[in-house]
C-alpha cells in the first residue's frame, strides 16, 4: 500500500478536473450512469472524490494525467492513465472493495481510499487487472434492485504496488 498527501495545489487540481467533467457532462446533457439516482450534492462529492483519487495515483506514481480526457468532446473513450490503467476512489469504510462493471474497459484497476474527513491522505489499496469477464460468483447488486449487477473484489485479491511497476 502507498500514501498519498495532497497539498493545497494538488487538491485545486483535482476541483478544477471535476469542475470541468461536470459542465461538461450539463453541457451534453449526461449525467453519472449505471442507474446512479443520488442527485446532484453527490454527483458533485463523487466526481471530486475521484478527481482527487487520479491526482493522488499521479503523484505517487510520477505519472503524465491529462484529467481523462481524449479530446475537447470529453468522449471519456481513454483509460485514466496510459496503458489502460483506470482509477477508483472511495471514502474509507468498514468495509471497501473494489467494484468492477462487466463490459468496463480491460485494464489495471486502482483501487485508492481517501483515509479520512481531516485532510487529503490516500492509500492506494493496489491494482486488479480485468482482461476478460470474471465469474458469475463474483457479481452482486449489492441490495439495489435498480442497478446493475457488477464484480465486487476483495481487497485481499489485489495486487500489492508498494514497489509499483510502472
Amino acid at each position: 500500500m502507498l500514501k498519498v498527501k495532497l497539498e493545497a495545489n494538488e487538491v485545486e487540481l483535482a476541483l478544477n478536473i471535476a469542475n470541468k467533467r461536470y459542465i461538461g457532462n450539463l453541457r451534453m446533457g449526461k449525467t453519472f450512469s449505471y442507474g446512479y439516482t443520488k442527485g446532484i450534492k453527490s454527483q458533485l462529492t463523487d466526481g471530486i472524490l475521484g478527481a482527487l483519487g487520479e491526482v493522488a495515483y499521479a503523484k505517487a506514481t510520477n505519472s503524465f494525467y491529462n484529467g481523462s480526457y481524449s479530446d475537447d468532446n470529453q468522449f471519456y473513450s481513454d483509460s485514466d492513465f496510459q496503458n489502460n490503467i483506470e482509477i477508483r476512489t472511495q471514502e474509507k469504510k468498514s468495509y471497501n472493495f473494489l467494484l468492477i462493471r462487466p463490459g468496463e474497459k480491460k485494464g489495471k484497476y486502482i483501487l485508492i481510499i481517501k483515509d479520512n474527513n481531516e485532510d487529503f491522505n490516500f492509500s492506494i489499496m493496489g491494482s486488479f487487472i480485468y482482461n476478460d469477464d470474471l465469474p458469475p460468483e463474483k457479481l452482486s447488486n449489492f441490495g439495489y434492485q435498480d442497478r446493475p449487477a457488477a464484480y465486487k473484489i476483495e481487497l485481499k485479491e489485489l495486487k500489492n504496488i508498494d514497489n509499483y511497476d510502472r
